[in-house]
């Protein structure tokens, strides 16, 4: 793919969703991308989500937006409900560096 930037394997969720995506996150030039299957359903979902309506990546700063029961990033959303995310299978993971490679606009 053209102006892929990094791809790793994440879980993450909406803001009131009870369950969570396991599936990857997409950096490109101009957008994320969030692909991912809910287990106990088999629902798989896709979304694109342009930079333009990111207003903010941040690591989490409390509980209600872990995913997993783990801290996240959060993909604030101008418009919408923001989304919690994490990479899965990383080790330790440095999740400020993690947002910061989710910033990283082209």
């Amino acid at each position: 793919m053209l102006g892929v930037r990094d791809t790793r394997r994440v879980a993450w969720r909406r803001r009131h969703a009870h369950s969570y995506y396991l599936g990857y996150v997409t950096v490109n030039d101009d957008s994320l991308r969030l692909a991912g299957e809910e287990h106990g359903t088999g629902i798989d979902v896709a979304l694109t989500i342009p930079y333009r309506a990111v207003r903010e990546i941040r690591v989490g700063r409390d509980y209600r937006e872990e995913v997993v029961g783990e801290r996240s990033v959060v993909l604030d959303l101008a418009d919408d409900d923001p989304i919690y995310l994490r990479p899965v299978n990383a080790g330790d993971i440095d999740l400020q560096s993690f947002a910061r490679k989710l910033a990283a606009v082209g």
